[in-house]
């Protein structure tokens, strides 16, 4: 049985470009002498107020509340980092309360394919203003998995550039709310996934067809069903996501293997707060042909000094969800030992 947890549930106001207001789900104190909790519900004892830094995790395509399970793990030993692990022997992390929430954005489940990264980020803004001006947080680190790795990227991308454009108006805010760093799990290239699924010439196909479709402006239209890969047939994917997801240089594409290394960098060296990157070893979404231990020294040599987290690394035997017990917990380790690390440097 999965341990007990309260969650709470904050409805965040819909941005300009959503229809419908997003949510973040508040990881309550994990108890484990309650084994008679709800699993929603308000967080008890007013939990999220004593917390004044909190973790907020952002799934992949397909993913919602729930269906990445290794989060849970991550909440019971931050419950747990001031005193000691309940699941290791590991040396006590000492770390200030952090709070875990989950971002339910209009583009989880089944709405990846109507939604675009620029809409996840002014969703995840909102989430992170609320965090910090209604839940008076401090500290706000975002998690990515798999796609959401993208959304924490062009996150960063976005906030940074805002920075840099508003140099000479130092009293203009940026359009969206700083956050602290970020942790990068499982960050995969879409692109090449869909070539290793589809195979390239057929994805090719498909892509031309997406690329047709926004020519004649009907970005928004949703794709010929029979040219989707097999297994995104159930989902309705617009011409302008799909060839974002497929086209080299898309929108999408952060972690294509073959990106020169300009445009490597010019993902990278925008980026001004610490990224943990923690990519899956025996990730089953990248081609057998891809180094990921290369591409990760080439995305550390794009980033700017004290970006790159030494604490980056491959996780051992792990899937892309990590489900593996001990990859796991090496994954909360190195989570662990990020949040204390960002805590040492704002002292």
């Amino acid at each position: 049985m999965a341990p007990p947890y309260l969650i709470s549930v904050h409805e965040i106001p819909p941005t300009p470009n959503s229809t419908k207001p997003s949510q973040i789900y508040e990881y309550g104190k994990y108890d484990p002498d309650d084994t008679h909790s709800s699993s929603t519900g308000a967080a008890s004892n007013g939990y999220h107020n004593l917390n004044r830094n909190a973790l907020v995790f952002i799934g992949g395509l397909g993913d919602g509340l729930y269906t990445v399970p290794y989060i849970r793990h991550i909440v019971r030993n931050l419950n747990y980092a001031r005193t000691s692990s309940p699941e290791t022997s590991q040396a006590r992390i000492r770390l200030r309360p952090w709070t875990v929430f989950e971002v339910r954005l209009s583009s989880a489940f089944s709405g990846w394919g109507n939604s675009s990264l620029s809409q996840d980020v002014d969703e995840i803004a909102a989430a992170v203003r609320y965090l910090r001006s209604t839940l008076n947080k401090r500290s706000v680190v975002l998690m990515g998995h798999s796609t959401g790795c993208q959304d924490c990227v062009a996150y960063l991308r976005r906030w940074s550039r805002n920075v840099h454009d508003n140099r000479d108006e130092p009293t203009r805010p940026a359009d969206i709310p700083e956050v602290d760093g970020v942790i990068l799990q499982g960050p995969v290239s879409d692109r090449e996934f869909i070539a290793m699924t589809m195979g390239l010439e057929e994805m090719e196909r498909s892509r031309d067809v997406a690329w047709r479709m926004i020519e004649g402006d009907r970005a928004k239209e949703y794709m010929p069903r029979d040219r989707l890969p097999a297994d995104m047939r159930d989902t309705p994917v617009t011409a302008y996501r799909f060839h974002s997801l497929t086209c080299r240089g898309g929108d999408d594409d952060f972690f294509s293997s073959d990106l020169t290394d300009g445009e490597t960098e010019n993902i990278w060296n925008p980026l001004t707060k610490p990224v943990l990157i923690v990519p899956s070893e025996k990730d089953e979404f990248v081609p057998e042909t891809v180094n990921v231990q290369d591409l990760m020294d080439r995305w550390r040599g794009s980033c700017r000094p004290g970006v790159y987290s030494d604490l980056s690394g491959l996780i051992p035997n792990a899937n892309h969800r990590v489900d593996d017990g001990d990859a796991r917990m090496w994954l909360v380790d190195r989570v662990l030992k990020f949040l204390a690390q960002l805590e040492e440097d704002d002292q």
